[in-house]
C-alpha cells in the first residue's frame, strides 16, 4: 500500500509547501510516538496537544511527509525532510483522505454499526463471521470518531472482500460525517438508548442523531432493522431502502432467536432463525443481550451474502472483549464479571441483571458502581433509577464511588447492604473482607471512572 504524493494532494486540495516524497507514504499516522519510517505524520490539534509541535520529530523518525495546517519551523535544519503539504483543516484532511482511498475500492462491501449499546461486540462478531467468508478490516478497539474511523479506513488494501466500522458519536452531525465517508453497504442500529444525554437531552435526540447513518440509504442500500427497539423502527420507517428485521422478542422477525439457554459462567446458547432456517447456535460468555447483537451480527453478514453455516461457524469463534462481561476467577475464591468499560443506565441495568441471574445458591451477589457519565441534566435521576432497580434484585451489598454515589444508594431499599467509596483501595478493601468462596462481584461505570482499577487494586497493583 502506497499513498502517491498525487492522491495526497488531490484528496485534500493540499499545497506542497516543501520537500519532496519520491515513493509515495506507506501509512497514515498522528502520532510522532509511534510513527513508522515513509509513514505520512498529520498535524492534529487536540484539546491537550498540537501535533505540529512534533512535526520535527516524525521526520527524524523517517516520516514520508506531513500534512500540515501552520508551516512548522524546520526548513533551515539539516534533517532531510519529506514532503510538507500545507491545508487548511488537517482533521478535514484526514477525513477527505479517508474518502478518497474508500472510493478507490469499488467492489468493496462495507458494513456500519451505531447504538447506545453493543456497538463493538456486533462489529466483532461481524467481522467473525464475515472472516469465515473473506478477508475482513474492522475499526479496532474504539477507533470509531472523526479520528479513529478514516485512520482504519486508511489501512484498506486489495486484499480485503469487507470493511466493518463501529461509528460513535457525541453530538449531531458525527454519524453523517462518517457514512459519508464510509459510504456503507449495510448498516444497524444497535439499540436507542440513555447515553450521550448531556448533548442528546431525550431519546429522541438520541435517535435523531444515530439515525444519521441510514439517512442517506437508497435502494442499493441494506438496513438491518432490531425491531425489538421501537425507536429503531421508527427511524426504519422513514428510510426507503432493503430492510432485514431481527429481534429475541419479535416472532415476526426474519432472523429472530429463541430457547435461550446458559452453560455456567462459560456460554450462551439458542436457537436462531434465519427465514425458514433454523440452527442451535453458540457463544461464549455471558449476557443475554448479547443474543441481540449475534442477531445483529447475523443480520450484516446475511446481508452481504452469508449463509447459516458461516453464521454459525463466526459465532462460535467469538471471543468476548475485555472489560465488557469478562469473568474473572480470583484467587481470592470469588468471581467477578468485568464490566468496567463503559456504563450508561441500560448497559447497567443488563449487568445487574447479569449478576443477579448468575448468583447460586447461598453466594453473595456484589455490585461495585461508578458513576455513569455524560447525562447531564438527568443524572441525579438516573442513579436513584438505578438504586430503585437493584432493590428489587435483592443483591446482597452495593459499594458505589463517585460524585451521584450518595444519590444512588440512598434508593436502595430492602436488605442489600450499601457503601460508599472515596477511591478504588476503599472499594477493593470492602471486597476482600466481604466476599468469599463462590460469590459474584459486578464492577461497572462509565470510561472516565476506570473502575477497572478496583481490580487492580485486589492484586496490589
Amino acid at each position: 500500500m502506497r499513498f502517491s504524493l498525487d492522491f495526497l494532494l488531490n484528496s485534500t486540495g493540499g499545497s506542497l509547501v516543501g520537500g519532496k516524497m519520491p515513493i509515495g507514504a506507506s501509512g497514515i499516522s498522528i502520532d510522532s510516538r509511534n510513527i513508522e519510517k515513509n509513514q505520512l505524520f498529520v498535524a492534529i490539534e487536540g484539546p491537550n496537544f498540537d501535533g505540529h509541535d512534533y512535526v520535527a520529530e516524525a521526520f527524524e523518525k523517517g516520516s514520508a511527509g506531513a500534512i500540515v495546517e501552520k508551516h512548522p519551523q524546520i526548513q533551515d535544519s539539516k534533517r532531510n525532510c519529506g514532503a510538507i503539504i500545507k491545508v487548511e483543516s488537517t482533521q478535514k484532511a484526514l477525513l477527505e483522505m479517508s474518502r478518497h482511498w474508500r472510493n478507490s475500492f469499488p467492489d468493496l462491501k462495507v458494513a456500519a454499526i451505531t447504538g447506545s449499546n453493543g456497538k463493538t461486540t456486533t462489529k466483532n462478531m461481524t467481522h467473525g463471521i464475515l472472516s469465515v467468508s473473506g478477508s475482513v478490516l474492522s475499526t479496532h478497539g474504539n477507533l470509531n470518531n472523526q479520528i479513529g474511523l478514516p485512520l482504519s479506513l486508511l489501512k484498506l488494501e486489495k486484499s480485503h472482500d469487507f470493511c466493518v466500522l463501529e461509528m460513535g458519536m457525541n453530538s449531531f452531525g458525527e454519524i453523517r460525517t462518517l457514512a459519508d465517508i464510509a459510504s456503507p453497504d449495510v448498516g444497524t442500529i444497535t439499540t436507542i438508548g440513555k447515553a450521550h444525554l448531556e448533548g442528546m437531552k431525550d431519546l429522541e435526540g438520541v435517535a435523531k442523531a444515530k439515525g444519521e447513518l441510514v439517512e442517506n440509504f437508497g435502494g442499493e442500500n441494506t438496513f438491518c432493522v432490531n425491531i425489538d427497539d421501537p425507536w429503531v423502527e421508527k427511524i426504519a420507517d422513514r428510510v426507503r431502502c432493503r430492510k432485514i428485521t431481527y429481534g429475541v422478542a419479535s416472532p415476526e422477525a426474519f432472523i429472530r432467536a429463541e430457547d435461550i439457554s446458559h452453560e455456567e459462567m462459560e456460554f450462551v446458547e439458542f436457537t436462531i432463525h434465519i427465514g425458514k432456517q433454523s440452527a442451535r447456535a453458540r457463544i461464549r460468555g455471558i449476557g443475554a443481550h448479547n443474543v441481540s447483537n449475534a442477531l445483529s451480527a447475523s443480520a450484516l453478514a446475511y446481508s452481504l451474502g452469508c449463509g447459516m453455516n458461516e453464521i454459525l461457524t463466526g459465532l462460535g469463534e467469538y471471543v468476548p472483549s475485555a472489560m465488557r462481561l469478562e469473568v474473572i476467577r480470583t484467587p481470592f475464591g470469588f468471581r467477578i464479571i468485568n464490566d468496567s468499560y463503559n456504563a450508561n443506565p441500560d448497559s447497567m441495568r443488563a449487568a445487574l441483571d447479569e449478576l443477579a441471574a448468575h448468583r447460586h445458591g447461598k453466594a453473595k451477589a456484589v455490585a461495585v458502581l461508578g458513576d455513569m457519565l455524560e447525562l447531564g441534566e438527568s443524572s441525579e435521576r438516573e442513579h436513584q433509577m438505578i438504586g430503585e432497580h437493584i432493590s428489587q434484585l435483592g443483591l446482597d451489598m452495593v459499594v458505589a464511588m463517585g460524585e451521584f454515589s450518595r444519590s444512588l444508594v440512598s434508593y436502595v431499599r430492602g436488605q442489600t447492604a450499601c457503601h460508599v467509596a472515596e477511591n478504588p483501595q476503599e472499594a477493593a478493601a470492602l471486597l476482600l473482607d466481604v466476599c468469599r468462596e463462590d460469590d459474584l462481584v459486578l464492577v461497572k461505570g462509565s470510561r472516565g471512572m476506570k473502575m477497572e482499577t478496583v481490580i487492580q487494586m485486589l492484586y496490589g497493583k
